[in-house]
């Protein structure tokens, strides 16, 4: 049995993947597969989210998005079922540490900036889904993990 290699690089590590399937094309006996959707494009029944472009499409309908919008929303795309904090969340893509006071609560974000983190990420899920599925927002592409945080699951109905 042959060996697979999976291979996953950001935008602008993309030509060492070029680089690779030049190599791999041009060697006698390899067999290679080339994803069907180029790796700078989520795709996910009723949704894709181009990366480059830094759009988002919703049946084919462009959805506008805010910076803050479109990072969380591929933060959580990008790794479907995983539960992440809103710590954690703002960490990504605020790109600011979080801080919790004596009794473990989030508190301060931002250098000691008053915001609560969890509010802006909360806020900031609220409009994605909003956005994504205006009649149901709360069935949405985007869940909520009580005591945990939230999620990207593809909703039941919208299931390939």
């Amino acid at each position: 049995m042959g060996k697979i290699f999976v291979l996953s690089v950001t935008d602008h590590e993309e030509y060492i993947l070029n680089r690779i399937m030049e190599i791999i094309a041009a060697e006698p006996g390899f067999d290679h597969t080339v994803s069907s959707h180029p790796c700078n494009i989520l795709v996910f029944p009723g949704l894709e989210l181009r990366l480059k472009e830094r759009t988002v499409h919703r049946n084919g309908e462009l959805i506008s998005m805010t910076h803050r919008e479109f990072a969380t929303l591929v933060y959580l795309a990008n790794h479907p079922s995983w539960v992440f904090s809103a710590g954690q969340i703002y960490e990504e893509v605020w790109g600011e540490e979080y801080f919790y006071d004596d009794s473990n609560t989030m508190k301060k974000c931002g250098g000691g900036d008053s915001e609560n983190c969890g509010t802006a990420v909360a806020s900031v899920i609220g409009q994605i889904r909003r956005k994504l599925t205006p009649d149901m927002p709360k069935a949405g592409y985007i869940r909520t993990v009580l005591g945990s945080g939230y999620k990207f699951e593809v909703p039941q109905g919208m299931a390939e």
